[in-house]
């Protein structure tokens, strides 16, 4: 069995998230877990694996998991609960500069908020990686999906991924 663990741009991510700590909300009591959406949910399958997940990511309002599946690819699931929209949209737009993606591309997605879809390759060139980045309210969202070097997620994947994520934060949040 694989062991879990989290990859550079979840680190990204995360480092980020705490870059931008004067402008997020406290933590609420509540169960952010709530916000993470099941990758078996949206591919009507059980190859996906749940890691525990991780609550207040970088010290942050918000939760984490990364979900395997049985060829060893991931999903990294990150939502944060922030101050409002403008610390959501300054969240992301922090996680996308420091996103290392090499030989990317950057497309809009109808998912969210500027919904964007970066694609391209890990910085060692041993992985795909796509990672989906959109605001919906006061929440920020990142979708890191990894795999091998010549078979990256499909993009159609990605955007319905997206859009359920986004459909449950806004059923959980009422956004």
């Amino acid at each position: 069995m694989k062991s879990r663990h989290i990859g550079g741009l979840t680190a990204a991510l995360l480092s980020a998230g705490m870059s931008l700590g004067a402008g997020l909300a406290a933590a609420d009591p509540g169960d952010y877990t709530v916000l993470l959406i099941d990758p078996n949910v949206v591919t009507d399958s059980l190859a996906y694996t749940a890691g525990p997940p991780t609550l207040n990511p970088g010290g942050q309002p918000g939760a984490m998991t990364v979900y395997t599946h049985r060829d060893g690819r991931t999903i990294t699931d990150t939502v944060w609960v922030l101050a409002d929209p403008g610390a959501a949209a300054g969240a992301i737009s922090s996680a996308q500069a420091a996103t290392p993606v090499t030989n990317s591309k950057s497309v809009s997605v109808p998912v969210g908020t500027n919904g964007q879809l970066i694609t391209g390759m890990s910085p060692d060139g041993t992985r795909s990686l796509s990672v989906l980045y959109f605001t919906e309210g006061n929440a920020a969202s990142a979708l890191e999906f990894s795999g091998p070097a010549g078979d990256p997620v499909p993009a159609d994947l990605v955007t319905e991924f997206g859009q359920q994520q986004d459909a449950l934060i806004k059923s959980q949040l009422g956004t």
